[in-house]
């Protein structure tokens, strides 16, 4: 590093202009790879975790979790080091080679942890194993951070770092890499998934990284010039040399090869939607999004197809009108054309590229369906189309199996039953499948069937059960569907003359003895009474359960006693921390200075809280949130860039930081109130196109509004806990430590408990609770003071 001249010399003013601009636009290529690698990672964890929305929040919240801690006990250690342009450097180059690895691994980890493809995991195996593949890049990412905020100290303001100075350089670093976080967002969302490959975006980004440090490496003294310039111009060359030779392309298949080992991947993309790939196999394609099979073409699975399709055919006296809301391509919808009776058919996916792609791969069988003239292809969310639509159909089918996500628990909620019942002609049916069994019913799948029961009793008067290894629900407003029987069914099989490979006269007779949908009643006794609502999705929690217990057995207990969760429970932890932290501080005079600390730590519990509702919320609402959730983080994050600015601007002017702090505490537990208010006002009215578009703008400006509050409270925070302890790195960590790690365990209670087992409502009430806590502690610590 230079030696350091007079601060007010013109010479040290010109370099000190000079390494302003280089500094910010390194703090704004930190800040922009970040969020590029954190949404990468994020699309590439969600294809292994079977597009799972549990997984957004715990991948989110550990990536939080090891950024404090690098920002905290890495950060802290930069006041005994002369050399920070050179760390800052190191740390940099660290960070673009930890991100292709973690790509890597993320491709890789089901081979590394011995599950198959396509088998399931629990949330304790998406819990470590995300954990430890973000580790390095996040941990790196978090130290920077600190880093960024002592260069900024450094070069910005007086190195004399007083409480109102040292606050301003961590608020300015803050709104440079935030600035950073949104331009990532925006670009990642809308150019670079689109266009290119995954390992093409992390070298690209590196790139970007090591480019804005040789800017500054430039500032260093000749010995540290060659030093860094020695490391940085062979890492630059590695990446220009990849990029430029297609490697990144190699090393894309030979990931996605160990992803899918013995199978032949022939296509692999992302999508707003989410990702698509094809795998081919003795002549068979293989549709999957985000990891999951979606059908395989063109030998479907009979058993499951058949039984699906005709037995709700047969049901129906005369089917002309049908709506297949997903997974129809590959077999639903030419069992459904063999209905001579048939004149329409709409089917609906929401991602288009999976549609290309069954066009791009074609079968005979595929071919024969999407060229029917009877068959109509749109290209929209399936619940959305039974909104707007002007017609009515004979029979609804839902083409998935299991609210297995936020995303397909929207087609098993009541709301959606009486969209559903709406569109149906008078005897018309609503036909849905669930996991079953012929021989044990567990207590998770009793619970997974006997809510979406409940949940059609609710609306439909009557709802007749087929038991089996996939249950079938038929869902009408007439009696007839519960008074079919084996002789009804086939009558109609041989009017309509329908050649079945699996349906015949034995096989109806067996399927639809009597005494299966006893034995199915009697196993269902001691079900849950719950009902499944878009915003307390309990259809997902039973289903999340269900899952666990396949595949971590050893949490089912928990599960279990998520069960019976109520609200009262939280009021009574909360209250109870609070009071013994009450009792501690007042005994330990010296834990006064971490009620900063934990009002910052409840804050960032709450943001990461905040995001998660937006995300949920607008997933429930729309059912495209992968297509969203990068520009909901920008403006997210622009919230948080445009309060760290206006805080940090205003600080010089503001006399009583205290009083201040303590409105925006009170604010934040108001937004708590106010979120779920504004969704579910505004939710009856989307069938409105205006009101439709006008929600999705509104869902961008409440994320902005909660980033905000956020970022107003963590420059005050700074300056207010300088004051007590001078050491600005020391400080900028614990602070950013705080925030951070209340972000994660909001991320993983929120994911884990809140939103699937109290919903939208009931999470933010804990909110308000939590927010209400750290407000007692703030008003009793300035009053002892």
């Amino acid at each position: 590093m230079p030696a350091r001249p007079v601060w007010d010399g013109k010479r040290f003013r010109n370099f000190c202009v000079k390494m302003n601009k280089r500094l910010i636009f390194a703090v704004l290529a930190t800040g922009f790879s970040g969020m590029v690698v954190q949404l990468l990672l994020l699309r590439e964890f969600l294809v292994i975790f079977h597009g799972n929305d549990l997984a957004i929040g715990i991948i989110f919240a550990n990536w939080l979790a090891v950024e404090a801690f690098g920002a905290f006990f890495i950060g802290k250690r930069i006041e005994q080091s002369r050399k920070r342009i050179g760390w800052f450097i190191a740390l940099s180059v660290l960070f673009v080679l930890s991100a292709p690895l973690a790509l890597y691994l993320v491709r890789i980890v089901r081979d590394l942890i011995g599950v198959l493809p396509g088998v399931g995991m629990g949330v304790s195996t998406i819990f470590y194993s995300s954990l430890l593949i973000l580790f390095l890049p996040s941990l790196l990412h978090g130290a920077l951070f600190v880093f960024t905020c002592k260069l900024c100290a450094q070069f910005i303001r007086d190195p004399e770092h007083d409480a109102r100075k040292g606050a301003s350089s961590v608020g300015q670093a803050y709104v440079w890499e935030t600035i950073g976080h949104i331009a990532g967002a925006v670009v990642f969302t809308c150019l670079l998934i689109l266009l290119f490959h995954s390992f093409a975006i992390v070298f690209g980004v590196g790139l970007l990284t090591i480019i804005a440090s040789v800017a500054l490496a430039t500032f260093q003294s000749k010995a540290g010039k060659r030093k860094a310039l020695a490391v940085l111009i062979p890492v630059l060359a590695i990446f220009v040399y990849l990029l430029a030779s297609d490697g990144d392309e190699r090393l894309h298949y030979h990931a996605i090869a160990r992803q899918w080992p013995d199978k032949e991947v022939i296509h692999h993309q992302h999508s707003h939607y989410g990702n698509v790939a094809v795998i081919f196999r003795k002549g068979e394609y293989t549709f999957l999004t985000d990891g999951i099979p979606t059908f395989t073409t063109p030998t479907p699975d009979i058993v499951r197809v058949e039984e699906f399709i005709h037995f709700p055919m047969l049901a129906h006296p005369r089917p002309e009108n049908v709506a297949i809301l997903v997974g129809g391509a590959g077999g639903k919808i030419s069992e459904i054309l063999k209905h001579p009776l048939v004149e329409r058919v709409d089917y609906t996916e929401v991602n288009p590229l999976l549609i290309d792609l069954v066009r791009k791969f074609p079968t005979p069988l595929t071919e024969a369906e999407l060229g029917d003239p009877r068959v109509n292809t749109l290209h929209v969310d399936g619940r959305r189309f039974l909104e707007l639509t002007p017609y009515q159909y004979d029979l609804i089918f839902v083409g998935i199996s299991n609210p297995e996500n936020l995303q397909v628990n929207r087609l098993f909620t009541a709301e959606f039953a009486r969209i559903a019942k709406e569109r149906l002609r008078e005897g018309g049916i609503l036909a849905v499948t669930l996991p079953g069994s012929l021989t044990y019913l567990s207590h998770e799948l009793r619970n997974l069937n006997g809510v979406i029961i409940n949940t059609l009793k609710s609306v439909f008067p009557y709802v007749h059960i087929i038991p089996g290894y996939q249950n079938i629900f038929l869902s009408s407003t007439t009696p007839d569907v519960i008074l079919i029987n084996a002789t009804l069914l086939y009558e109609r099989l041989r009017k309509r003359q329908l050649d079945l490979r699996l349906i015949t006269r034995p096989y109806l007779e067996v399927r639809l003895a009597p005494h299966w949908l006893n034995w199915f009643l009697e196993s269902m006794r001691g079900a849950t009474r719950e009902i499944n609502h878009d915003f307390r999705p309990k259809g997902f929690f039973y289903s999340l359960t269900y899952w666990n217990a396949m595949f971590s057995p050893y949490l089912s207990d928990f599960f279990r006693w998520l069960e019976g969760l109520e609200l009262a429970l939280f009021a009574i932890v909360i209250a109870a921390v609070t009071a013994m932290l009450l009792a501690l501080r007042w005994r330990i005079t010296r834990l006064r200075r971490l009620t900063i600390p934990y009002s910052i730590a409840t804050t960032g519990f709450s943001g990461m809280a905040f995001d998660l509702l937006l995300i949920f919320a607008f997933q429930v609402l729309f059912g495209f949130v992968f297509h969203w959730i990068g520009l909901l983080l920008a403006a997210f994050m622009g919230g948080v860039a445009g309060g760290g600015f206006v805080m940090t601007t205003l600080l010089p002017r503001i006399k009583d930081d205290r009083a201040l702090f303590i409105k925006l505490e009170i604010a934040v537990g108001l937004f708590a109130v106010l979120l779920p208010l504004v969704i579910l006002v505004v939710a009856p009215y989307l069938g409105n196109i205006v009101v439709f578009v006008f929600a999705q703008l509104l869902f961008l400006l409440l994320a902005f509004a909660a980033g905000a509050l956020i970022g107003l409270k963590f420059p005050l925070a700074n300056r207010m806990y300088l004051a007590l302890s001078p050491n600005l790195s020391r400080t900028a960590g614990l602070i950013y430590s705080a925030d951070l790690a209340g972000g994660w365990t909001g991320g993983i209670i929120a994911a884990v408990v809140l939103l699937p087992v109290l919903g939208l409502v009931g999470t933010s009430l804990v909110i308000v609770m939590i927010k209400a806590s750290s407000l007692i502690m703030l008003a009793t610590s300035f009053r002892e003071k």
